[in-house]
């Protein structure tokens, strides 16, 4: 197969691959409801937990991380570039974040990027769980997946894992557009929204 069109197929399948909805398809299963229209109308693992139940939850979670590996882990099996690698796993982010089965609209797209990164370097991928994870119990994960983010690209940076470094770079797109959604209700809250991805400051769940 020439190699052009073997990238245009590896690109086009990723943006449909992470377009999938599986918080939808989920809540639908589940709930008979629309993921949509409940919590913070985002399909997304988190509001599935928090609107619908674990359960679909944690099945809405693996299947968004498995999107982000299958597509890079396919990429790299094949032999393809490092930047081609990158730009699959960045299409399959935007895919998940603007679905053409929703409208074009999605989730965050953090566990997406987190199986992308885990096609990579599982290693890096599975370390910068953990802030992520810490700061739930604590506060809010969306601080941990700032951390987790500076801490990818700059392993990305210093171990010269080129295509780790782009994907993360290409991401911050779709992630940081996706914290300051909707754009037209973002006056007065944009730095809450850019670090606590929400238009108030959370409370620690931690009590005194």
């Amino acid at each position: 197969m020439n190699e052009y069109l073997e990238i245009t197929i590896l690109f086009v399948t990723a943006y449909i691959l992470g377009a999938i909805p599986f918080a939808y398809i989920f809540t639908k299963l589940f709930s008979k409801r629309n993921i949509m229209e409940i919590g913070w109308k985002k399909a997304s693992s988190s509001n599935v937990l928090m609107n619908v139940g674990k359960l679909p939850a944690l099945l809405t979670f693996i299947f968004d991380v498995l999107k982000g590996f299958a597509i890079v882990y396919v990429a790299k099996e094949v032999g393809l570039s490092c930047t081609t690698q990158a730009i699959a796993g960045f299409l399959t982010v935007v895919g998940h974040n603007y679905s053409i089965f929703l409208d074009f609209r999605g989730g965050r797209g953090i566990a997406t990027l987190l199986g992308a990164c885990l096609g990579f370097n599982p290693i890096i991928g599975l370390t910068i769980l953990i802030p992520v994870i810490l700061t739930a119990f604590v506060w809010t994960a969306s601080i941990g997946t700032i951390i987790a983010y500076l801490m990818a690209i700059t392993w990305g940076y210093l171990i010269q894992d080129y295509g780790l470094f782009l994907l993360f770079l290409l991401c911050l797109i779709p992630v940081i557009a996706k914290r300051l959604s909707p754009i037209n209700t973002l006056k007065g809250h944009f730095l809450n929204r850019l670090v606590f991805d929400q238009d108030n400051i959370p409370p620690l769940r931690i009590k005194k």
